[in-house]
Order: C-alpha cells, then structure tokens, then sequence
C-alpha cells in the first residue's frame, strides 16, 4: 500500500496536486470552447450534436493530455520556484511550435479514425481561426497548470524557510544555553570541600541539592519555555548551595502569588538574575546582599540591595544579553532594567501557554 501510495505521489509530483477531477470536468467544458470556436455545422438534432461532441472530445482531451505531458517533462528539469521564469519562457515556444502542427497531426488522425469508422467528418472553420483558437486554448490549459504550480512551489518555499528558521533558531537557543553556569560548579566544589569535613551531614544535603540543580540544568536544555513553579523548585536549591557559600551573607525572598505559578519563562532565566546580583555585589557580614523575587505589573521582578563590587574591567552584561535574546523568540514584550541608588531590578515577562 505504501508503494503504491508513493508512485502516485511521484505521479503528481510535477503537476503540484492530483488534477484527475480537473481532466475529468475540464475536458467536457473545453470540447463545449471548441466546438463553439471550430465547427461550423449546425447543432439542430442529435446526430449532428453527437458528431461535435465526438470531435470536440477527441480534441481537446488530445491537446489538454499534450500540454499536461509537456509541462510535467518541463518541470522535472526545472522545477524550482528560482526556474518559474524560464520554465514559462519554455512552455510558451512549446506552445508556438506545437499548436499548428498538433492541430495538423490529431485533424489526419481523426480523419482516419473517422473514415474506418464511417463517421462523417463535420465542416470546420478557416485554417486560421482553427490556429488562432487553438493557441487560446493551449495557452489557458498552460495557465492553469502553470498558476496551480507556482502556488504550490511557493507553499513549499515558504516551508522549507520556515523549517530553516526554526532550525536556526533551536541551533542559537541551544547556544544561548551553553552559556549558563560556566563557574558555578567550580565554586560549588570549592564550598563542598569546606564542609564536608566540618559537618558531613550537610555535605550530604549539599551533594544532593547540587545534584538536583545539575539535573535541572541538563533537562532544561531540551525546551524551550518552562512553568515559573518549575524553575522556582530549581532556584530554592540553587539558594540553599549559595547561601552555603556565603555563610549568612545571602538573604532570598521568594513571594510569588498562586495564579502566577502556571505562567512560562526560559529556562535558567532566574539563575541567571540570582547569579549577576551576587557576581556584581558585595557579599558579606557586613554588607549581606539581599534578592527578591516578586511578580509586578504582571511580571516577574528579580530585585537586589545595590553594593556593587569594585571591578577594574565594566560588566560585559552576557547574562542579561542572553536572557534579552531568548525572550525575543517568545514575545514582544521588554525586559525591564530598573536602577537606582539602592536597588537594581529586572522585571522579565510571564508567558501564557
């Protein structure tokens, strides 16, 4: 079935759709044209009606089979939407060439057939109305075909750049991903070998919270978008390793209304946040750094105290960068970027899926 299925899909490859109801209510309707614009005999009883349908069947159906043969040849050499041009420049000599010396070739052959049939031939019209005509006729069974097909060959165009697009864009969300956590298990390691000897309890629980945040960053890496409720299970371990590291020095707020739990953000977008507000401040006893994370005006606002770090070399601001270009895949909406003397904030938009 399956083999079957495919020849007739290559049937109709070059013709762009299955045109079986177009031959079938198509060929009746043009024979109906031809004998109108070719015979002149008068339509007054049945005989003579079944003599010009007769006629106009066999050449119509001659000439519309010739023309679909024609273009299917045509368009196995050019067939992309880039050859629409010179496929229709090709089609157009054909049609020039082939319609006076076509109507010659099915007029012998009719005759033929008509003469060992004893069927009376019926008067035609002069030589060049035949001509005239039968180019009419070639050209708007050319038109139909050649319209059907460019409609079908641009369809695909535009998939095949949509394909395209999505591809480049999974390629640079994947990226944009890679970029995450480039030091944090390092420190992480570093935190661990302090405890473990100190209290192995605790190195225990940190093992496990550093599992579970591993484990979130190798999954998220495989969507696109995730639930907040999702990436806040992440980010209360992530604080729990953090505030392990700075002993105290580390206070986090987390108040996010219910109805806000089911609303999506990229993954790792508040690792991120939490990680710029403790690479670019001062964490200490004296100084704790404090991060908020609230919903305002229907996003989400991650806030921090201002304390910033003495740094020799300005932020390259990468982390927010890379949350800017990720969002920008899933809406139109800002991120925010808020600062002032006591607090830097940055407010990212909750998708509705």
């Amino acid at each position: 079935m399956q083999d079957v299925a495919a020849t007739k899909t290559d049937k109709w490859k070059y013709l762009g759709f299955n045109d079986t109801w177009l031959l079938i209510i198509g060929i009746p309707i043009l024979s109906i044209i031809a004998d109108v614009l070719f015979i002149s005999e008068p339509k007054n009883n049945w005989t003579r009606l079944h003599r010009i349908m007769m006629m106009g069947i066999w050449f119509s159906g001659m000439y519309w089979l010739s023309m679909r043969f024609f273009l299917q040849k045509l368009r196995k050499r050019y067939y992309h939407f880039e050859d629409t041009i010179k496929r229709i420049a090709y089609i157009l000599i054909i049609i020039l060439i082939f319609a006076p010396i076509g109507s010659a070739i099915l007029a012998a052959i009719f005759a033929v057939i008509a003469k060992v049939a004893n069927f009376n031939l019926l008067e035609l019209r002069s030589k060049q109305i035949n001509v005239l005509a039968i180019y009419g006729l070639c050209f708007f069974m050319a038109a139909i075909y050649e319209v059907i097909y460019i409609y079908h060959q641009l369809k695909i165009s535009i998939q095949e750049k949509e394909q395209a697009k999505q591809a480049h864009i999974n390629s640079e969300l994947a990226g944009l991903r890679n970029q995450v956590n480039p030091h944090f298990l390092f420190n992480s390691m570093n935190t661990l070998m302090n405890i473990v000897i100190e209290d192995q309890q605790l190195a225990v629980s940190f093992l496990k919270k550093l599992s579970k945040v591993y484990r979130y960053v190798l999954e998220s890496r495989e969507v696109q978008t995730i639930p907040l409720s999702q990436e806040l299970e992440f980010i209360y371990s992530y604080v729990f390793l953090q505030k392990e590291r700075f002993k105290g020095s580390l206070e986090v707020v987390i108040d996010i209304p219910q109805q806000y739990l089911d609303r999506h953000i990229v993954p790792l977008s508040l690792q991120i946040l939490f990680e710029n507000a403790i690479k670019h401040n001062i964490v200490s006893r004296r100084k704790p750094l404090l991060i908020e994370a609230t919903v305002q005006g229907g996003k989400l606002r991650i806030r921090n105290n201002l304390q910033r770090k003495d740094q020799i070399m300005d932020s390259t601001k990468v982390g927010l960068k890379n949350i800017k270009t990720r969002y920008r895949f899933f809406t139109e909406e800002t991120i925010d970027i808020n600062e002032d003397e006591q607090f830097f904030s940055v407010n990212i938009p909750l998708l509705v899926y």
